[in-house]
């Protein structure tokens, strides 16, 4: 590092040197890039320029978007994962990295938007995904045994808002009511439905489950339970929002969202149209990392 450059390595593509200059910093005046960039410090930068003849790579960090951060860096990390769950099956095979990624791991991705979306939907319908590659049953079972290990299916939970008042001689204990019968009716031993006041008159119903599509079912039903027992006891019942998640920071796709572009993946391709070649340039001779790493 000198005070009006530095160099850096590309993690994307195999530690390839590349320069920045301290014009390509940030968009202040600076005279010492040091105050800039840290040693070992991971960054995102954009190559602006390529000399292939000399193998020069000129970087830029003033003309990253902030939004184009958040997005590579989801990309990297679910490449990382991606990688991480292939090399424990290469170890528990016993064979090449490079092989699993020849035989089936590019397939994933020409096949997906990602392979990281691939073992999602593995988690819950393997045999959607892997109908979809060439693989052995070896093969097969020992990534889904890695797969269940490094890619645990999170709960969601689901919630539903509505309004509930009661004019009647009954009043508050008629909303209660409404609402202890309600769960006796919609509870069931896979989806335990919590119903909660928010601020008079606005109450909600929650469930925390795997299942997205049977959650939002139940909340539909339960909504209705609550409307029908509300009724009864003279009490006008008012639908303020229906089911959503709650609680997501990110930009996963649900599996209904990736089994949808899977098939229009599909129609593309019989169509004739070009596949899918991206995907995260690793290295495939780094040693094997220790199964208790990473996520």
């Amino acid at each position: 590092m000198t005070d009006d450059s530095a160099y850096v390595k590309l993690l994307e593509y195999k530690n390839k040197e590349a320069m920045i200059l301290a014009s390509q910093a940030t968009k202040k005046r600076v005279k010492n890039v040091k105050k800039l960039l840290k040693v070992g410090k991971q960054d995102f930068m954009l190559v602006i320029n390529t000399d292939p003849e000399q193998g020069f790579i000129d970087l830029s960090k003033k003309q990253v978007k902030v939004l184009d951060v958040e997005q590579q860096k989801r990309e990297f990390d679910k490449s990382k994962l991606v990688h991480l769950i292939m090399k424990l099956t290469a170890h528990d095979l016993k064979c090449p990295l490079i092989d699993l990624y020849e035989e089936f791991g590019w397939d994933l991705y020409d096949t997906f938007d990602h392979a990281y979306d691939a073992f999602k939907l593995s988690l819950t319908e393997p045999e959607l995904v892997f109908s979809k590659i060439d693989i052995t049953e070896e093969q097969k079972n020992t990534l889904l045994t890695n797969i269940h290990k490094k890619m645990a299916a999170n709960p969601l939970k689901i919630r539903t808002r509505f309004n509930l008042q009661c004019y009647t001689y009954d009043g508050i204990d008629a909303i209660k009511e409404a609402l202890i019968e309600a769960k006796k009716k919609v509870c069931d031993d896979q989806f335990q439905i919590a119903f909660q006041m928010i601020a008079p008159p606005q109450y909600k119903a929650e469930v925390i489950t795997l299942d997205k599509v049977g959650g939002i079912k139940k909340l539909e039903k339960a909504a209705e339970y609550v409307q029908e027992e509300i009724v009864k006891r003279g009490g006008v019942f008012k639908l303020v929002a229906g089911p959503t998640k709650i609680g997501s920071k990110n930009d996963d796709l649900d599996n209904e969202d990736i089994v949808a572009q899977l098939a229009k993946n599909d129609e593309d391709d019989s169509s004739g149209s070009e596949s899918n070649d991206s995907g995260m340039d690793v290295d495939l001779d780094e040693g094997i990392q220790d199964e208790d790493d990473g996520k």
